[in-house]
């Protein structure tokens, strides 16, 4: 019976148990709730320091990858929470166990899914796992929540012109932020230039040009001057600011605090989730009123708000054009835009380097070339797919194509060798022979094991490629299927399904290679 023990720590300082005494308290139980079928176990013990508020953890990945593979009778952990906090994708991982006839043990839970009442028991403790975790993460933000209504500075890296201090206010020492004189005027700046019409790629190609860096040395990206130039810190506290803010449905102090001697400070804007920060609407944000001078006039800061939104109406596309737009890659890296004109009458279409529109040709020297050219390539780099399946490129798992059979065969015959030998020993105890005998055991039980890691490590890669040969059927059919509906797929459909086909396509003049 082969069981894999699944240790987790989560941070190196916590006072959980350690991984050492995990694996053996998994040991031991397993050896007990096992007695008389020998248990051998594979240990997944490279997850020290991982949370455990999602699955994207390498020991993890790899414990899963032989369970489909079919090399685990059983999966043992001391606690639930060691494995999985989430509900949903607990259910996921224990479906994918039982598809393979996998148990599943918690040790400190004392539960064998292999009973009702165990599988039971086992998601009411996951339930009760992922509300902990919950409540945790509420109480965490009740907190900053707290702390920014009072105007404080709950930490992290500070907005671009401003600086923290600590300022005993009441008795009490806290974070406030102020403007720090020496940086802000790159932030008044930069609303400058969107209030003068420019938008955000050409406000980033004019710092480019004239030097214009970040405190920390680094050139502005238009990720990082949007992040600036929609921030409501820079905001003077007026009472049309309250108002604003209010039809937003953001969370407000006493509106007698608007009285435009400071500025403000918005919480909650992001929220960190099992897949990184995600913006939040701002009916989440909290805005309070900081001890900061304000930097921009209200006026003026909801102007720049406009602009973007003036922006955005100007580049919203007259042509649905460019079926590879999101998946088109420059051979710098970056993506390709689309642009169209409309000249004499005429309406011209190009893919371009996005990098080259921000950063110029020192940045990137790729020409602008026409979508019909570029799509062309693309519909006939398919159509060669389609009469030479092999020739589509998927990147292969590294396998020496092991016989799995012979190694089976390696097995029963080291079984069989010891077997004869410990028969062959208890005739012998007494004899100088025992120690020969007792040796050769050892010999064969070392050689058995090395053909067990070798068969669990050939079955993997034979999983893998059956998991390549089925990606690669789904994507031929798909390409089929775009090639034989082209013209009745509308272009959100062709881009939809191009988008789940390909990884990437790179443009390298007019030479085009897909990436699978």
């Amino acid at each position: 019976m082969v069981v894999g023990i699944y240790p987790r720590k989560s941070v190196y300082r916590d006072n959980s148990d350690s991984v050492k005494v995990q694996i053996q308290l998994c040991k031991d139980y397993a050896n007990i709730i096992y007695k008389g079928q020998n248990p051998e176990f594979i240990i997944y013990d490279k997850d020290e320091g991982f949370s455990g508020k999602n699955t994207n953890r390498p020991s993890f990945k790899e414990l899963m990858a032989d369970v489909k593979a079919d090399v685990l009778d059983a999966v043992v952990v001391y606690k639930l929470d060691r494995i999985s906090r989430n509900v949903r994708e607990f259910s996921a991982m224990y479906e994918v166990f039982q598809q393979h006839n996998v148990a599943f043990v918690s040790v400190k839970e004392s539960f064998d899914t292999s009973t009702p009442m165990g599988r039971t028991v086992m998601y009411i403790l996951a339930a009760f796992a992922q509300l902990e975790r919950e409540n945790t993460s509420e109480r965490v933000a009740d907190n900053m929540r707290a702390l920014g209504f009072s105007g404080k500075w709950t930490g992290g890296r500070c907005p671009a012109g401003m600086k923290s201090v600590m300022k005993e206010i009441g008795g009490k020492k806290h974070s406030y932020l102020v403007v720090d004189d020496e940086t802000i005027p790159t932030v008044k700046l930069l609303y400058k230039l969107l209030l003068q019409g420019n938008p955000v790629t050409r406000v980033e190609r004019y710092c480019r040009d004239h030097g214009i860096r970040t405190q920390y040395g680094n050139y502005f990206t238009s990720t990082q001057i949007y992040s600036i130039l929609t921030n409501p810190v820079y905001c003077q506290n007026s009472p049309e600011a309250y108002d604003y803010f209010s039809s937003l449905g953001c969370s407000l102090p006493d509106p007698s605090l608007f009285d435009g001697k400071h500025g403000l400070i918005a919480y909650g804007k992001t929220k960190t989730g099992a897949n990184g920060q995600r913006a939040q609407d701002k009916s989440n944000w909290t805005i309070s009123v900081g001890i900061h001078e304000p930097v921009m006039p209200f006026s003026e800061w909801l102007a720049a708000q406009g602009q973007f939104h003036q922006n955005k109406m100007m580049r919203t596309p007259k042509y649905q054009l460019g079926i590879l737009k999101g998946v088109l890659r420059c051979k710098c890296g970056s993506k390709m835009d689309v642009r169209t004109y409309t000249q004499n009458g005429n309406t011209f279409s190009y893919y371009l380097c996005s990098k080259r529109v921000r950063r110029g040709t020192a940045a990137c020297d790729s020409d602008y070339v026409r979508i019909g050219v570029v799509e062309d390539a693309f519909l006939q780099e398919l159509r060669n797919i389609r009469l030479n399946p092999q020739s589509l490129d998927l990147r292969q798992p590294q396998t020496n194509f092991t016989d799995i059979k012979n190694i089976k065969d390696n097995i029963q015959k080291t079984e069989k060798a010891i077997d004869n030998l410990t028969a062959a020993l208890a005739q012998a105890m007494q004899s100088s022979a025992s120690a020969y005998i007792i040796s050769q055991i050892e010999k064969l039980d070392q050689e058995k094991r090395a053909y067990e890691d070798e068969l669990r490590k050939a079955i993997r890669q034979q999983s893998e490629m059956q998991n390549v040969l089925e990606t690669r059927k789904e994507i031929y059919d798909s390409i089929c299927y775009l090639l034989d509906n082209f013209e009745q797929i509308d272009y959100k459909g062709k881009n939809e399904l191009i988008r789940k086909t390909i990884k990437s396509c790179i443009l390298d003049g007019q030479k085009l290679r897909i990436v699978f």
